[in-house]
């Protein structure tokens, strides 16, 4: 066997794992998940599809009259062990134009845990912030 690198005991492969990578079931993620706090001012709802095994991650921001459609961006999921295969994390990252926004995300107690890391690019002088919401399935 072939010396694999890690930097945690848990980066090792289980055995007969080596030189295989299974595919990511994203079925834990799949579908609309709505924000808690109904009142919030950051994320209204995600709707995440199944994309060839990507994760693709359609964001509505909080918005008065109707939620902001961001768009979608491929995302990327990540499973709680390096032999496991379903899915219970992804990040995924926005580019708006004025703003990045990198989301990262996981399930927890059949919640959604989502952080959201914005920057401002434009010369607003508006100061980058991180705003945490959690999110359930209607």
């Amino acid at each position: 066997m072939t010396d694999v690198m890690v930097t945690r005991t848990r980066d090792r492969p289980p055995a007969g794992v080596l030189g295989s990578v299974p595919a990511v079931d994203l079925r834990p993620l799949l579908g609309g998940w709505v924000n808690c706090n109904q009142h919030t001012t950051g994320i209204h709802r995600i709707e995440i599809g199944d994309w060839e095994g990507m994760p693709i991650v359609r964001v509505f921001g909080a918005g008065r009259p109707a939620p902001i459609d961001w768009g979608e961006a491929a995302g990327s999921a990540f499973t709680d062990g390096v032999g496991r295969r379903e899915a219970v994390a992804f990040t995924a990252t926005y580019d708006l134009g004025f703003m990045q926004v990198l989301l990262a995300c996981y399930i927890k107690l059949r919640l959604l845990v989502v952080n959201a890391y914005s920057t401002f690019t434009d010369s607003s002088g508006r100061a980058s912030y991180w705003q945490p919401d959690n999110f359930y399935r209607p």
